[in-house]
């Protein structure tokens, strides 16, 4: 018997269990971590720029993935790990599983108040800040038994509701000696997810059984079960729609017949006309957010609406809407046995319904013509992500392509078809500028495949400094910047509820025009190509040539500020205190109001 650090000994389990890539980022706590995964191991270790770019590579990572070997970061001490929390916490909110090795002074200087020690309240409570955000937050305090912590950490990553589990480990620990005969990792990655309850089964079916207009809303809880082979034989042996979140996006292949494009504050014509129209809802993997049902004024729920939820957090169930049915269950097993006893019972397709769904499909399609063909200069965002899908579909149909928050909220699940499951976006917290870097992670997780990162100019600034990690590792990541020196879509509202709008526009003190800096010259600074875009002619091929290139490439293409955006649903914000709120249906505003 030998003896290993513990360091050593965590990078030697981390490639038994098969771990492809660790992100980090060199600091003085976390050295030996460093030392062990760059030369110790054949994992591959890519080191970005700021900490929080290495939890977004991570990110992206696991949405191409959802499966374990998970993807790890490193960070160290103080304001290093600090810059983690925002993606943590987003992370964590989309059921990102992930596992951060978080450096953390030695213990025994713990509440000395050294550097950058967390300190005040209790010694070296790092894990403490995160606990709110994160899956599991936990510090190793011995070496003896650091092994089974971070064993047990990982497990809690990737089993039932993924998310991101935060282990500190003081610098000392890293270091100190302990016996190389290490445990077996396997047993670490297997979990056995919950299935749904036969008796609810079965009453679900009572209730689709007497449904005209039932309706299958699915979210990422589709992706991160890996069930979309269940959702389409489910869809293919009822005929029941199915009507996705922004983030169930490409859940099922949004050529099919029975696929009624992404709901919510920015979806279909077709799609919000189902949801707020149907009378059965089986809502899977999702929790009704604002963003996805318009501020709870889509769904009549449970007044014309009776709800079936499927989630594999118990939480969820009824947080928004109360149901008929509930079950906590995997969402595949949940699609499967709900399968079985719909071909028992005999349900099949409503086809007056679905025959209602496809004439109001072709209405929106006609009535959105005119923004999907757009030729204005600068250029329509819904002609961008027409073209985009256009182009990736005929080029590269499995990239990965992720739209960030702001105006895109607007026009990625609508305006963009998605020709793989690769389309994904951040859900929940809305980080502005995450798909900037989560780019990365989805690229190499697809053996260094193409990704495309669309995004505001607003938030491609926030985050531009992830364009060297891509040159660095020759990643071929093609970053689409709308450029229109504004916080577009903030603008919008604010202009909307107040008449007028504060600190949306970029301009220099004193000027009336608008201003912000040249973001093709910034890539090129930075190593990457660039390509400017001012006509809508010209977006096509230079996304052509951009991924032909295989290489970093940014496009900023001057974007429409003034044109009324598309909206399907306007909701207000609760502004008065004193006035009493509920959730409920609102009448369908024109398009594009």
């Amino acid at each position: 018997m030998g003896q290993i650090t513990v360091a050593q000994a965590i990078a030697r389990l981390l490639e038994q269990m098969g771990t492809e890539v660790v992100f980090g980022l060199n600091g003085h706590g976390n050295w030996a971590l460093l030392d062990a995964f760059v030369h110790e191991s054949n994992i591959r270790s890519v080191a970005v720029r700021s900490e929080d770019h290495a939890v977004e590579l991570a990110d992206g990572y696991w949405r191409r993935k959802r499966s374990a070997p998970l993807p790890i970061v490193t960070t160290s001490v103080g304001p290093g790990n600090m810059n983690t929390v925002p993606p943590i916490a987003s992370a964590y909110y989309e059921s990102i599983g992930m596992l951060i090795l978080a450096g953390v002074g030695a213990t025994h200087w713990f509440d000395r108040g050294g550097i950058e020690e967390f300190y005040r309240d209790s010694p070296e409570d790092w894990a403490g800040v995160m606990r709110p955000i994160a899956k599991k937050s936990l510090m190793a305090t011995r070496p003896d038994t650091v092994i089974d912590m971070f064993l047990r950490a990982y497990q809690t990553a990737h089993s039932g509701r993924p998310g991101p589990v935060v282990m500190a480990i003081p610098f000392d620990i890293q270091n100190t000696l302990i016996s190389d005969e290490l445990p077996d990792p396997r047993p670490y990655m297997v979990s056995h997810r919950p299935s749904a309850d036969p008796q609810g089964i079965a009453k679900a079916v009572e209730l689709l059984k007497t449904a005209k207009r039932p309706a299958l809303v699915v979210g990422s809880g589709i992706a991160n079960s890996g069930a979309y082979d269940a959702l389409l034989e489910l869809v293919e042996t009822t005929g029941i729609p199915v009507f996705p979140t922004p983030t169930g996006k490409a859940a099922i292949p949004e050529d099919h017949r029975l696929s009624m494009g992404c709901i919510g504050r920015a979806g279909t014509g077709h799609g919000n006309f189902g949801a707020r129209n149907s009378d059965v809802v089986v809502a899977v993997g999702t929790h009704f957010t604002d963003i996805d049902t318009g501020g709870w004024t889509l769904f009549d729920i449970p007044t014309n609406t009776k709800l079936i939820h499927i989630d594999i957090d118990t939480a969820e169930l009824g947080r928004a809407y109360p149901t008929e049915v509930s079950m906590t269950s995997d969402a595949r097993l949940g699609l499967e046995a709900l399968t079985i006893a719909a071909r028992e019972a005999g349900i099949v397709e409503q086809t007056e319904w679905t025959s209602l769904l496809d004439s109001k499909r072709n209405e929106w399609l006609s009535e959105t013509e005119g923004m999907r063909t757009s030729g204005i200069a600068p250029l329509h965002y819904a002609r961008v992500t027409w073209d985009t899908a256009a182009v990736v579909a005929e080029q590269c149909p499995d990239a990965s392509i992720h739209f960030d928050t702001g105006n895109l909220l607007s026009f990625g699940p609508s305006f963009m078809p998605a020709s793989s499951r690769h389309v994904a976006h951040s859900g929940f917290m809305h980080r502005m500028g995450w798909s900037a870097a989560s780019a990365l992670g989805a690229s190499i997780a697809s053996d260094n495949g193409p990704a495309i990162a669309l995004l505001g100019d607003g938030a491609f600034l926030m985050r531009a400094t992830v364009v060297p990690t891509a040159v660095e590792l020759n990643l071929p990541i093609v970053w689409v910047v709308m450029d229109n020196r504004s916080f577009q879509i903030e603008r919008e509202t604010m202009i909307k509820v107040y008449g007028r709008e504060s600190m949306c526009d970029y301009r220099k003190e004193g000027e009336e025009g608008l201003w912000g800096p040249d973001y093709a010259a910034m890539a090129e600074a930075m190593g990457a190509n660039a390509i400017r875009v001012t006509q809508a002619d010209e977006y096509k091929p230079a996304l052509e040539k951009a991924i032909a290139s295989g290489q970093p490439t940014l496009i900023t293409v001057d974007t429409e500020l003034e044109t009324p955006q598309y909206r399907a649903i306007w909701y207000p914000y609760p502004a008065n205190f004193d006035e009493t709120w509920k959730p409920g249906p609102v009448e369908a505003p024109t398009t594009g109001e």
